[in-house]
């Protein structure tokens, strides 16, 4: 009959049970080799199949796929190509002929003996890793998840697996919950096992995190964990005071009587709780500034031969005279000047004065506006990538006696707790962010909630100087986030820096921002479609979300030659694409967010080169997964960036995305152009929703009773 014809059937075949290659017999799960009619090998059927014996009669139902474990790319020199003809020579003894046998791969037609050899070398090379594999493959796990679990656990991963399925999600980047719930599945652990409860709860919890919150109400956390279990309300409250008991979690006051009983992550619980504490002393010890302050502010301003407006001096005198600063504003309302001024007036040598951003990019920039160093805080308080630890903390402080952090709005809750914690006794901090852009993307909202807690010297900027007067840019930043209506170039005009271009339907939208990108832009304002303009979408999936915009963009802007490989194609990648990394890889030096170009595709092992910041960057097959194309950008992704040019489409289809301060930060992207593509009631709507992500957070509450002396920060 042939395979081709066998697929043809659809996903329901009948045949006899020739032989049991596998069979679990606590879960059941079975790999045999089927015998149907008309076919000469056998066909692999895996999956869960209690009671199933050689010589049975039976029909399965499922889905076709290739031997994964061949596939895989494991094994150097066997690829795609290599195991179908692996295969098609073996059938179901494909995988027992390699562990066994292996000298019998010299039957596949076309191998030579050298080439028998050098996989033959390649599989013993590979040997202790093979059960492992072919283990978590049958559970259902994929390649590149196989692969990290093998990494991480060696050959104890078959043992552990079995033992503690659930520590997957907590060990392994890339197996939540969910996946690690159809491990145990596969290994008959049972509903109400403890270990399955204490798992899901804990899970809960890490999705409110990823959320943005540091806790749950005790109530809703019982909840959400009830509906992603399916178990009694009582064994879900048990297994939250478990896992208090263990000290994963911490079960504290809440900030109302509604919310009485919160429940933390035991890591944000000691982040908030001794950034409160750090911050207290920092506010209570600085040094005074010494000599007048407001005459300082003037020489610096002078020698710098700036004017500074009254608010700007007041900004820079205040951050002189107390321990720690919060200076925030919008665009064009002289932060950067003031962050100068404060470097020229504190009167410090250099390497007393630290300068920081949270990424890169940030960084890159302030170091640009400052002529002076500028690091990220994960460079600046010495991370070590071995322990995932910083070097500098309370027992080993920064040698400074003033930190300026940028971009503060971006430091989310565990990144200050490691910045404040670091910050010597006496030493002045200030924070320099425009709090109405986005919050972190990770828990917390430190920035914010300082500024709540009116218990921190708070700067703000509000009046637009030299540099953004005249930029409709600026001016529209502002209308938004005064809620007022946007003033946008109608097209055809002579060339300004903001546009408005009306589409009403996703198609015509994606139309226009492929026309933008690929011709209007660069024809008009001399910039290149890929380097200079970026796209931002609220939203990753939908017909104007990233995924789809991508596509179309990379198609246009990259395109590959009708003569490609099929093995190039498949890699998804291409020389010259614009990519992002969207992990911290402290390893390799590359961070969430970074932007890079692809430099060299190698489809035989799967690799790619990636040149970020003038460095070439190796990615395997596995680290390829933490690469995306980035035509088009999340808006979310794009804070501390900023770009030549922007796109943005505005359509009632991201409905739910539809807010003021995402308008307002992908507007503030832009240095010398944002286009909006959409419609004018989606952008009504974004003006008009002030509606704020509102997270679980008592920094403020906790530097209140720090600062008024509460014995019990808790």
């Amino acid at each position: 009959m042939g395979r081709a014809k066998l697929r043809a059937m659809g996903t329901s075949i009948e045949g006899l049970v020739q032989q049991i290659r596998f069979s679990n017999d606590e879960s059941f799960w079975t790999v045999a080799g089927l015998k149907v009619e008309g076919e000469l090998q056998p066909v692999a059927v895996v999956g869960l199949m209690p009671g199933v014996e050689e010589g049975m009669r039976v029909r399965v139902e499922g889905r076709w796929d290739e031997n994964r474990y061949l596939a895989s790319g494991f094994v150097p020199g066997v690829g795609p190509a290599m195991a179908k003809r692996i295969v098609a020579r073996f059938g179901t003894d494909a995988v027992e002929v390699i562990m066994q046998s292996p000298h019998r791969l010299a039957e596949v037609p076309g191998l030579g003996k050298k080439r028998v050899q050098a996989l033959i070398d390649a599989f013993q090379e590979r040997r202790g890793a093979q059960d492992a594999l072919v283990f978590l493959f049958g559970l259902g796990i994929p390649r590149g998840l196989a692969m990290r679990i093998y990494r991480r656990y060696r050959e104890g991963t078959i043992a552990f697996v079995k033992r503690a399925p659930y520590k997957l999600a907590e060990e392994v980047m890339g197996i939540g919950f969910q996946k690690a719930d159809q491990v145990a599945r596969g290994l008959d652990i049972a509903l109400d096992d403890p270990g399955r409860l204490r798992a899901g709860v804990y899970h809960c919890l890490r999705v409110a995190r990823d959320d943005g919150h540091c806790f749950l109400p005790r109530g809703a956390l019982v909840a959400a964990s009830e509906e992603l279990l399916g178990v009694a309300t009582d064994l879900i409250d048990r297994a939250v005071s478990a896992l208090a008991v263990d000290g994963k979690v911490v079960v504290s006051d809440g900030p109302d009587p509604v919310d009485s009983e919160v429940v933390y992550l035991s890591s944000l619980y000691e982040a908030e709780v001794e950034s409160a504490h750090h911050l207290a002393s920092l506010l209570s010890q600085a040094a005074p500034a010494g000599e007048d302050a407001a005459e300082r502010v003037t020489v610096a301003a002078g020698g710098l031969g700036i004017a500074l407006a009254q608010g700007q001096e007041a900004a820079v005198r205040l951050a002189l005279e107390r321990g720690t600063v919060i200076v925030t504003g919008g665009p064009g309302t002289g932060k950067t000047t003031i962050i100068r001024t404060l470097i020229e007036a504190c009167g410090l040598p250099p390497h007393q004065v630290a300068l920081a951003a949270p990424t890169g990019r940030a960084a890159k920039r302030m170091s640009e506006a400052t002529g002076r160093e500028a690091l990220t805080i994960h460079r600046l308080l010495e991370f070590a990538p071995a322990d995932g630890h910083f070097q500098r903390d309370e027992s080993n402080p920064l040698a400074t006696a003033l930190a300026i952090v940028d971009e503060a709005s971006m430091v989310d809750l565990p990144l200050f707790y490691a910045l404040v914690r670091a910050i010597p006794a006496g030493a002045h901090l200030v924070l320099v962010g425009d709090q109405d852009q986005l919050p972190p993307v990770g828990p917390g909202s430190p920035l914010t909630d300082l500024i709540t807690s009116g218990r921190v010297p708070v700067a703000r900027l509000t009046e637009i100087f030299r540099q953004g007067a005249g930029s409709a840019i600026v001016d529209n930043a502002h209308a938004v986030n005064r809620g007022e209506p946007l003033s946008a170039t109608p097209p055809g005009t002579p060339l300004q820096d903001f546009y408005f271009v009306a589409r009403e339907d996703p198609e015509h939208i994606c139309q226009t921002i492929e026309t933008l990108v690929t011709s209007r832009i660069p024809e008009r304002f001399g910039l290149d479609p890929v380097r200079d303009v970026q796209v931002l979408s609220p939203m990753r999936v939908g017909p104007i979300g990233i995924d789809a915009l991508n596509e179309r963009l990379q198609a246009l802007l990259n395109p590959l030659p009708p003569d490609t490989p099929e093995a190039v194609k498949r890699m998804g990648f291409r020389v010259g694409d614009k990519v992002m990394q969207i992990r911290n890889d402290y390893d390799r030096g590359v961070f969430n967010g970074d932007l890079g170009f692809v430099r060299r595709v190698d489809p035989k092992v799967g690799t790619l080169a990636v040149v970020v910041d003038d460095r070439e960057v190796l990615y395997d097959r596995e680290q390829r997964d933490d690469l995306v194309l980035a035509y088009a950008i999340t808006i979310h992704k794009s804070q501390g960036s900023e770009y030549p040019a922007v796109v943005l489409p505005v359509s009632t289809h991201h409905f739910k995305m539809l807010r003021r301060n995402l308008l307002y930060t992908g507007i503030t992207r832009g240095k010398r152009l944002v286009v909006l593509v959409g419609t004018e009631r989606a952008m009504r709507i974004a003006v008009s929703n002030r509606g704020v992500e509102v997270r679980n957070t008592q920094l403020d509450l906790r530097l209140a009773r720090a600062l008024d002396g509460a014995l019990d920060l808790a």
